[in-house]
């Protein structure tokens, strides 16, 4: 962050198809990305985004908030506008937050009904059901930094950095404890936790992803062709281990691994061809990963000057979000292949819910059950 069995004419027609959503797009389609996995779908979901805006969290109707410094913006859960001839989720309200820091974009749903995030103070929380009336609160002991990587992990528990020194924190709600897990081989930008509780770390200093336990124990370490940013683990608990990220170099990859995430991934493109700054991501309660698009000078492989694909064909360096989803199935089921905790958190009632909830008033979602649309 710098910022099936067929027959051969059916089958000729299912490669065409497939072929076809890997040729580049026309110029007027409003794709983000040109070249693309057809088992998965793009939508410019908001934009164009304000300068310095960044960050995802979701409040409890699930409507996208962002964040640019102490201000929150709550979009529409609708596309209520158009720009440049695509339909977005437009921004409805803007909320200055006492006490939040300025000059950060990071922050995460947490399992008690808080939003997470970062910055130079430490870690912080707030309430994003009561926007108007909510002020910030830094934890006593977090550690300060640029304000980019910070996920909630499954039981609870917030795991960030600090950036630029390289260090990952883990948080607990209940102790109010504040504990260095591990350190990492240079600046950590993105980071995200698994269904295991692995959390994953973009390291930018060597265009590397390491994958660690909660605990700070090195469990993989591997370069990338890319220079990978926000990142998502797949559902998958058992079996091959699957992480994506998106990229600075206007890639998504999907990294495939042995059991545990150990071994040499096997990497394919999902998406490419979008030319832009990829930075911060995340998963919805939607389960669809949201990834940030940005100009950044044509760094770490980006192209000076593109921020977006528009859909009247206009190409301009104004930022904005896809939401990156699955095909549905052959019987009309959409499946996710998307992770995040606040989304699969234990129904309520549960023993690890009852306990989260003793320190913190609980929202409750409804559970995505790996759905695109929940």
């Amino acid at each position: 962050m710098h910022l099936h069995s067929l027959g051969s004419k059916n089958s000729l027609l299912v490669v065409s198809a497939i072929f076809a959503c890997l040729l580049p797009a026309a110029a007027a389609s409003a794709n983000q990305f040109p070249v693309q996995d057809p088992t998965y779908t793009q939508q410019i979901f908001t934009g164009p985004l304000l300068s310095q805006e960044g960050g995802f969290a979701w409040d409890s109707t699930n409507a996208l908030l962002t964040r640019q410094g102490s201000n929150i913006i709550v979009h529409s859960l609708t596309q209520n506008t158009t720009h440049l001839g695509t339909p977005v989720h437009g921004a409805t309200a803007t909320y200055t937050i006492p006490g939040l820091a300025p000059n950060a974009v990071g922050m995460t749903n947490g399992l008690d009904g808080n939003v997470y995030a970062v910055g130079p103070a430490g870690l912080q929380r707030f309430d994003p059901n009561n926007l108007a009336t909510t002020s910030a609160v830094t934890l006593a002991g977090t550690v300060g930094g640029n304000g980019w990587g910070v996920i909630a992990l499954p039981d609870g528990r917030i795991a960030y950095s600090n950036g630029s020194a390289g260090q990952v924190f883990v948080y607990d709600p209940i102790a109010a404890s504040n504990t260095l897990i591990y350190n990492a081989p240079g600046l950590v930008d993105g980071i995200v936790s698994g269904p295991t509780g692995n959390i994953a770390l973009a390291i930018q200093a060597n265009s590397a992803i390491q994958i660690i336990t909660n605990t700070g124990t090195l469990v993989n370490s591997f370069n990338t062709a890319h220079h990978p940013d926000g990142m998502a683990f797949a559902q998958t608990m058992a079996g091959s281990s699957v992480l994506y990220s998106n990229n600075n170099d206007g890639t998504i990859t999907k990294y495939t691994m042995g059991p545990g995430y150990t071994g040499l991934p096997t990497t394919s493109d999902i998406f490419s061809g979008s030319q832009s700054y990829g930075d911060l991501a995340a998963v919805g309660p939607d389960c669809a990963f949201y990834v940030s698009q940005y100009e950044n000078n044509g760094l770490n492989g980006s192209t000076a000057g593109v921020g977006t694909h528009w859909g009247n064909g206009t190409t301009n360096a104004e930022a904005s979000y896809v939401r990156i989803g699955s095909v549905p199935d052959r019987n009309g089921t959409a499946t996710c292949d998307f992770y995040a905790a606040f989304v699969d958190a234990p129904e309520p009632g549960s023993a690890s819910i009852l306990l989260i909830a003793a320190t913190a008033g609980l929202v409750t979602r409804r559970r995505c059950a790996r759905a695109v649309t929940c």
